[in-house]
């Protein structure tokens, strides 16, 4: 049922393992690149949400969160 699913995850697995191994370095600015992107959405998310009445806000925050 879910085999698909379990075969990519493992595939890219392994793929982030290799490229630890191979590209140490590689691999940590690319962590931090992801661990910024993340923080910049987390600061986006509070500045939408401070500018709304409280009871709208957990909605805004989340939809903010969730949208490509």
């Amino acid at each position: 049922m879910f085999t698909d699913t379990i075969n990519t995850c493992a595939a890219n697995a392994a793929r982030i393992a290799r490229l630890s191994a191979n590209n140490p370095l590689g691999f940590w600015v690319s962590s931090a690149m992801a661990g910024a992107y993340v923080g910049l959405g987390i600061i986006l998310i509070f500045t939408l949400g401070n500018l709304l009445d409280p009871s709208i806000r957990p909605l805004v925050m989340g939809a903010t969160f969730v949208s490509p």
